[in-house]
């Protein structure tokens, strides 16, 4: 299976390159950097250049591909953090556009700081509404899931 990972070079999504690879998955990663790209090649991975404010380049990696891993975030600069969530929720939604009708799995990564805190929670606990600006990739993926897609978070 191909596999589209944003991020790929980042920390989350370079680990997840490295365990697909070595259970024989092919990998499309997005890069930013020739150093990115490089490190990519040398896993054994293929490279696709692009950044998050460019999706067409994030759609183009989907549709060259049989599922994707969304790990990337803008963390450049956190006085822009709500800028960058929505950014998440628009990217989200259009990767979702991508694989609409289709069996094609999408996993996105999210943060932990969303759910309940001071009790034990499971993978079945809803974080559908929250104060914090990173509730958008929840509900972005809430979406994308209520349009028949296959996604994950």
């Amino acid at each position: 299976m191909k596999i589209f990972v944003t991020g790929a070079g980042g920390f989350i999504g370079s680990s997840i390159v490295k365990e697909l690879i070595r259970t024989g998955h092919q990998v499309l990663g997005l890069v930013r950097s020739k150093e990115s790209s490089e490190a990519l090649k040398a896993l054994g991975a293929e490279s696709l250049f692009g950044n998050l404010n460019d999706i067409e380049s994030l759609c183009k990696g989907a549709e060259m591909s049989d599922g994707l891993i969304h790990t990337a975030f803008n963390h450049d600069d956190f006085t822009k953090f709500k800028e960058s969530c929505e950014n998440d929720r628009c990217i989200i939604e259009a990767l979702g556009e991508v694989y609409k009708g289709s069996e094609q799995p999408i996993i996105v990564t999210s943060a932990l700081g969303l759910l309940p805190r001071g009790r034990v929670v499971s993978e079945n606990e809803s974080v559908a509404s929250s104060p914090l600006p990173r509730i958008a990739t929840e509900q972005a993926a809430d979406a994308v899931a209520a349009n028949g897609v296959r996604i994950s978070v």
